[in-house]
């Protein structure tokens, strides 16, 4: 049952982040740029390597997704006072508007997808959930 239990997580989150990127085609973005761009919202002027690990991501990748936000206007770097060869990332609010579209797409699909559920299976499925993610998280 474990094994199935991740398996279909997976393919859930796989077809959620294909329908995301389909909608976020029109405004140029993919689930990974908005995914580096809520992180970095919440982890305002970090660097660029620590928003990397929080997104589980290699730094090379996170650089060219920061590179693309930085061309749009969205992200700017700054060089960090503290070590020379690193930097931190800065939120613009450029990204502010765009934000917005990105989450009213994500809330579109979430809600498409859960339309299938009742209010009080939508509630017991985010508890289940958390509850899962909690114990994962256990060392």
């Amino acid at each position: 049952m474990q094994s199935k239990f991740g398996f279909l997580s997976y393919e859930i989150s796989h077809v959620i982040r294909q329908r995301f990127n389909k909608e976020a085609e029109n405004l140029g973005f993919t689930h990974a740029q908005w995914r580096a761009l809520v992180y970095l919202s919440e982890n305002q002027n970090c660097r660029q390597v620590d928003l990397a690990e929080i997104l589980e991501v290699k730094p090379i990748t996170l650089a060219r997704q920061v590179d693309l936000l930085e061309e749009s206007g969205l992200v700017r770097r700054n060089k960090d006072r503290e070590d020379r060869r690193a930097y931190r990332l800065e939120i613009l609010p450029k990204a502010l508007p765009i934000m917005k579209e990105l989450w009213e797409i994500a809330d579109a699909i979430e809600e498409d997808v859960l339309n299938v559920l009742t209010t009080l299976e939508k509630e017991s499925l985010s508890k289940m959930l958390v509850k899962i993610k909690e114990k994962l998280l256990e060392k």
